[in-house]
């Protein structure tokens, strides 16, 4: 170290310093360890969309967790309990009537069940009758009781419409369904069977005045038909359930029992970089527009690749710490922190926090659960803890007693603490 005095008095000091400073590339890696896994995969969609270099391999999604393969399903899936009913090769159509029967079986009176194979004989591809109640019993020589009892049944436990006699009648049906699920205003149903024509000839100004609706109502009315009815029987999804999160980790069992992590990196996705440069004149611009699309791709892949490899730390570090809790359940949880891993990894700890914030884990069983289960502090004491109450109420220090047996040396006030937090009474 140098040191110098200046005329004023000042007192200069030279010295050598180290900072840590992350590349360009590095920080938007980091940036992507935080998004979840259907976050990368719309990331990728929009990449794929816009760079013409970027490319996705032949094949599509593995049926059982999502890997790109080139047919049927990945070797992890093929034969897995969990995903067992999923068959391997081209995906099959799904038919929504495959068990209409079975279920509608046991929905009938058993007096008039001797009707309902006769009565679905007459439902067409779309889910409609090809005749009405009247003409099916005259055409079967069966009394009109057992055939609208079947038709009952069916409508009971079909998808809404389904045995409608008109494309009108079942798109209403629909619309009631939309509408007692408050996905649509409640006069759906109406503007369906009374005006549905008018809606179709453009003359939205007859159905404001007959129904007393504004214009705006009308043309609202009318994007919901378009958008969300269907003119064929189909069960309607419910938009107020939310789909459950693909898993970000995958939790693999080995053949000789040990556990093996998988985190989807750029090939589970299929992407790759197609090289379009052959041929292209060097002289001509499209060499220097092809270069920075190529480098957009593989920067793209790198950033995916990056959050792949420290995810996959991350979580092989706390697996290896708790192999007993992932084996043998909540009494087996072993205290870990976030900074502990970040230590034993040689990453920071706000980075370990990032890529498990959000995430999700699939287990070797297939059911996903928090990728945060695998840390925190207590959960094996609250598991025996929970235990012990449910044999009755019973004191804090009684239950200290019971922890410490257990190889939980706790204070009162943290069993108190741990008491409250299980929504038990004091």
């Amino acid at each position: 170290m140098a040191t110098g005095r200046t005329g004023q008095g000042l007192q200069l000091q030279v010295g050598v310093h180290t900072e840590l400073r992350a590349l360009p590339g590095l920080l938007n890696a980091m940036g992507m360890l935080a998004m979840t896994h259907d976050e990368v995969a719309e990331a990728t969609e929009r990449a794929l969309a816009q760079n013409p270099v970027l490319e996705r391999a032949d094949g599509h999604p593995c049926p059982g967790c999502g890997r790109h393969v080139t047919s049927g399903m990945c070797s992890r899936c093929r034969g897995h309990p969990g995903v067992s009913a999923l068959r391997d090769g081209p995906e099959q159509g799904v038919d929504p009537f495959a068990t209409l029967e079975a279920d509608a079986g046991l929905e009938i009176m058993s007096d008039c069940r001797h009707a309902l194979g006769q009565v679905l004989a007459h439902l067409t591809a779309r889910g409609l009758l090809d005749c009405g109640p009247g003409e099916i019993a005259a055409a079967e020589g069966l009394d009109p009781g057992p055939v609208h009892e079947a038709l009952r049944a069916i409508r009971a436990v079909g998808p809404p419409g389904i045995a409608a006699t008109s494309v009108t009648e079942l798109l209403a049906a629909q619309g009631e369904v939309l509408a007692d699920a408050g996905l649509a205003p409640p006069w759906l149903p109406r503007l369906v069977r009374e005006h549905l024509g008018d809606l179709a000839a453009g003359s939205t100004g007859v159905v404001v005045r007959a129904m007393g609706l504004t214009p705006d109502q009308v043309l609202a009315g009318l994007d919901i038909i378009r958008d969300r009815l269907k003119p064929f029987a189909a069960f309607v999804a419910n938009e107020a359930e939310a789909p459950a999160p693909t898993a970000d980790v995958f939790l693999y069992r080995r053949p000789d029992g040990s556990l093996e992590v998988e985190v989807p990196a750029s090939a589970w996705f299929g992407l790759q970089v197609a090289d379009l440069a052959t041929g292209v004149p060097a002289a001509s611009g499209a060499k220097e527009w092809l270069a920075g699309h190529e480098h957009a791709a593989r920067r793209l892949l790198y950033q995916v690749d990056r959050r792949a490899g420290a995810l996959l730390r991350i979580t092989e570090c706390a697996v290896a710490h708790q192999k007993a809790f992932l084996e043998h359940g909540p009494g087996h949880h072993h205290p870990l922190t976030r900074t502990a891993v970040a230590q034993e990894i040689g990453l920071h700890p706000s980075t370990v926090s990032r890529a498990v914030n959000g995430k999700r884990l699939r287990l070797p069983t297939g059911s996903v659960t928090d990728l945060s289960c695998l840390f925190g502090k207590g959960l094996a004491a609250r598991a025996v803890l929970q235990k012990a109450l449910t044999g009755g109420a019973a004191s804090d220090q009684k239950l200290r007693e019971e922890l410490a047996r257990n190889g939980f040396a706790l204070a009162r006030r943290t069993v108190n603490k741990y008491r409250r937090s299980l929504n038990q009474d004091v």
